[in-house]
């Protein structure tokens, strides 16, 4: 086994070596058939992978393969040889492969702004949102960093500009409203009128104005079940946008 060749594949990917034992069989089996060229593979060579990154071996590793070889919905293709994965199997490990790069460039960008977060409670909650960014679940990161902004955007109002914000509330909200005097009172504005009079107030400029509201109507689209797919790119251009121009900017 060329240790090297196996150890570079592996670096491709994160947490690699915490993933589902099967996972990391169905990659193995990529791997012999790619990296190392071999027309079939068998579980003692699965096995030698294992080994050879000093990785605890999937307990079940031969009965995994024979029992997912030949059935409708096998994994596996058995020959005289020993395994090849099957075709679909193949072509969708290949497309992730071929993405992964992308993924851990984008989490690497979001993790380096991480450290420019000051507060250690927004630190820990963005990153709870790259994890769920990291095992694709966008809507869920889209979620949580919409909230995090939107209650750091209210932190700072509270902190630094309450008197001009509760002047504009004075002016522009209906008589219902009565002015922010706790931090719980946001609560009761909606999330469009808060951007609304944090505009009016001189809080936030008009473009970051029209930063949040677009990413309030992404933000809305994630939050309720739709047809509407997230893709990692809409997702990252959503986090950086608000994490460069509004979290770290106020």
């Amino acid at each position: 086994m060329d240790k090297k060749k196996l150890e570079n594949f592996i670096e491709r990917f994160s947490d690699f070596s915490r993933w589902d034992g099967k996972k990391q069989i169905d990659y193995f089996a990529y791997f012999l058939t790619t990296e190392m060229s071999y027309e079939s593979f068998t579980a003692k060579q699965i096995q030698e992978c294992f080994s050879t990154l000093s990785l605890k071996e999937y307990a079940r590793l031969p009965s995994y393969l024979s029992e997912n070889a030949g059935s409708k919905s096998g994994r596996y293709i058995k020959s005289k040889t020993g395994y090849n994965l099957e075709r679909s199997v193949f072509d969708n490990i290949k497309q992730e492969i071929n993405n992964e790069p992308k993924k851990v460039q984008v989490s690497q960008q979001l993790a380096d702004l991480v450290l420019k977060i000051k507060d250690s409670q927004e630190k820990s909650f963005l990153e709870e949102a790259i994890r769920a960014y990291r095992v694709e679940a966008y809507r869920a990161s889209i979620v949580m960093i919409w909230t995090l902004t939107i209650d750091h955007l209210q932190k700072h109002v509270f902190g630094q500009h309450l008197k001009e914000f509760n002047t504009a509330l004075g002016v522009h909200s209906d008589k219902k409203m009565t002015p922010v005097v706790n931090y719980d009172d946001f609560s009761e504005l909606k999330e469009t009128r808060l951007i609304e009079l944090m505009r009016s107030a001189g809080i936030i400029n008009n473009d970051v104005r029209k930063i949040l509201d677009e990413k309030l109507g992404t933000r809305n689209s994630a939050g309720h079940p739709s047809s509407i797919v997230f893709s990692g790119h809409k997702t990252t251009e959503f986090a950086l946008d608000l994490l460069e121009n509004v979290l770290l900017k106020y």
